[in-house]
């Protein structure tokens, strides 16, 4: 059995200072004198130990060379250019409802618009999407250890299946973003295929997971707070701000991956030893009165709204625009369809999953006419 035990920061500024502070706290552990998590990688099967090769581990200089890369693979597409995508999927999911009074959005438009819209930025073939939902099912509850180990075997198809698509001559589409990822090159360095299939995985899970709770918990918020789903209705001008405040009072990620202190120190007024280990409380940080006035309050006209859903610092959330751009078409498109939707208060119950750093629903049950 492993013990250890972690920290967390819980206020605003605290927040922002983990995550900006690269020279007290490093993000993996063996740049603070640990190597368990080596060990650890050691004894997984290789398939599940290289989606420990992105970015999201590393500490620069590897994770300026690996976001650069990245970066210059999310730049070959803008996000303006995607919107007529996005907003065709969400309309064609939406078209499965007509004539239906009651269902679940979790599973019929919640979790499938951010996954068509991943697989289409990533240039992987729709027939291929259902296959996708399928593999990774298993992954939805993570504190569940035996659900997780139940769910390895999904990964590893994942993984073959993302080695044989990514390679020259794959499925791929060639406007896509795996095909961007394999062709970029910086200061005469591309990816290895191993660091080009956890990129995937990444951009994949962090892609299609986290846009699903902003989307599924932001449509909860507006659906339990009637004034602000009517004041979006009548000025739909106020969708960049009920984006925010969305996802500033749903925080879907609801902390960050652990740092770990490089030397024995003083930091915000507490004493730390190498190696020990602190996380954001980003759902904590959101709800700073010192930042944000009446915080438990959902407003969709808040402004400024400096929440941290994203992060900060150089792991800022690189989806952060698309993640903002899905759920605007998401909401847009409908409550346009269905203006008089409301929750179904008779399958209200258990509303939220089990989920260690996520806030996930398990359900949303609405009646869609009245």
């Amino acid at each position: 059995m492993f013990a250890c035990s972690c920290w967390f920061t819980v206020t605003h500024d605290a927040c922002a200072a983990l995550l900006k502070d690269h020279e007290s706290f490093a993000r993996d552990p063996a740049n603070a004198g640990s190597r368990t998590q080596a060990r650890i990688l050691k004894l997984l099967p290789r398939t599940i130990g290289l989606l420990a090769l992105n970015m999201i581990g590393y500490d620069d200089p590897e994770h300026r060379r690996l976001r650069g890369l990245v970066d210059q693979a999310f730049q070959r597409r803008s996000i303006e250019a995607m919107k007529p995508m996005i907003t065709q999927i969400a309309d064609r999911l939406l078209d499965r409802l007509d004539g239906k009074r009651e269902v679940d959005l979790m599973s019929e438009f919640c979790r499938d618009l951010p996954l068509s819209v991943i697989c289409a930025v990533l240039g992987l073939p729709e027939q291929d999407h259902d296959r996708f939902k399928r593999w990774l099912g298993g992954l939805k509850d993570t504190a569940n250890l035996g659900a997780v180990i139940r769910a390895v075997p999904g990964v590893i198809r994942v993984v073959r299946y993302l080695r044989r698509v990514s390679r020259p001559g794959g499925r791929a589409s060639p406007d896509g973003l795996v095909a961007a990822l394999r062709d970029a090159e910086m200061d005469g360095q591309a990816l290895s295929e191993d660091e080009l299939v956890s990129m995937i995985f990444l951009l994949f899970g962090a892609g299609q997971e986290t846009t699903t709770h902003l989307i599924a918990g932001g449509l909860f918020a507006l659906l339990s707070h009637e004034d602000e789903r009517l004041r979006l209705q009548n000025d739909p001008s106020l969708m960049p701000t009920c984006v925010e405040e969305c996802l500033r009072y749903v925080s879907p990620v609801q902390m960050t991956k652990p740092r770990f202190a490089k030397r024995d120190m003083s930091w915000q007024g507490q004493q730390f030893r190498r190696g020990d280990m602190i996380a954001a409380f980003l759902a904590a940080a959101n709800c700073d009165p010192a930042k944000f006035d009446d915080p438990h309050r959902f407003d969709i006209t808040r402004h400024p709204n400096p929440h941290l859903s994203f992060g900060t610092g150089v792991h800022f959330c690189l989806g952060f625009q698309l993640a903002r751009a899905e759920a605007a078409i998401a909401f847009e498109r409908i409550l346009a369809r269905f203006p008089e939707m409301s929750l179904n208060r008779d399958l209200a119950n258990n509303r939220w999953r089990k989920r260690l750093g996520i806030r996930a629903l398990a359900q949303l049950p609405v009646k869609l006419a009245v």
